[in-house]
């Protein structure tokens, strides 16, 4: 099935500010993949050298222990740019991609991005914003895992969640992912993860139907998401 790249990638921020001429010498390169849920996109150490760019669906960076433990790293939403260190410094990935979701998923050769960059460089300021948002979060994430119970954790979560779906005034969040998902990220236990739900449903500060949490008492929200 013929599928337009150039149509899939228009408005993707990563290709804010570049030339007609240079999207299309970017997708003539590309290769479109499509993934099932729970299929690998690539794993860690994959010696591989590209660029990636979610086109549709959902997928999940996560890093795993010898006994098998996982911790999400990040959530992959249509748009989102990965293996940046893969396209410009090291021939491996650290960390491995899983379609949540059925996915698609543009592969660019490093060596194309790397040769675009020296002749636009608005491509590399792109990276460099979006490098800087991924730097940010994953501080936000080591300070929350090393220093905050699950509880705090999960209600940093819903904080950052809220103010960026923006819906019903900052207080519904609505899951893209499982609960079992969730706790990878939150680096707890599935079990851990529904008493502290539970918790804050019985304190008055969440309700949950599903997916969809609401925030009911934001103040109470904001004071354990800041371990007071």
């Amino acid at each position: 099935m013929y599928v337009d790249i150039n149509k899939q990638i228009k408005g993707i921020g990563l290709f804010q500010g570049l030339s007609a001429e240079k999207i299309k010498e970017l997708t003539q390169q590309a290769i479109y993949k499509k993934f099932k849920p729970g299929e690998m996109v690539i794993g860690e150490s994959d010696p591989i050298r590209s660029f990636y760019v979610v086109i549709s669906g959902q997928l999940k960076l996560y890093r795993s222990s010898i006994d098998g433990k996982e911790q999400t790293l990040q959530l992959l939403e249509p748009g989102d740019p990965f293996g940046l260190c893969t396209a410009f410094a090291t021939d491996s990935f650290p960390a491995s991609a899983m379609a949540i979701e059925d996915s698609a998923v543009l592969l660019i050769p490093g060596t194309v991005v790397e040769k675009i960059a020296k002749q636009e460089p608005v491509l590399l300021f792109n990276i460099i914003q979006i490098l800087s948002r991924r730097l940010k979060n994953s501080m936000e994430l080591i300070e929350s895992l090393a220093l905050k119970e699950i509880p705090g954790r999960l209600a940093s979560f819903l904080r950052l969640e809220s103010t960026k779906n923006k819906v019903d005034n900052n207080t519904t969040v609505k899951l893209t992912i499982s609960q079992r998902e969730l706790a990878k990220i939150l680096g707890a236990t599935p079990e851990a993860l529904s008493r502290a739900l539970r918790k804050m449903a019985n304190d008055g500060i969440i309700s949950t139907m599903g997916r969809v949490i609401t925030i009911l008492d934001y103040e109470m929200l904001e004071q354990l998401a800041e371990g007071e």
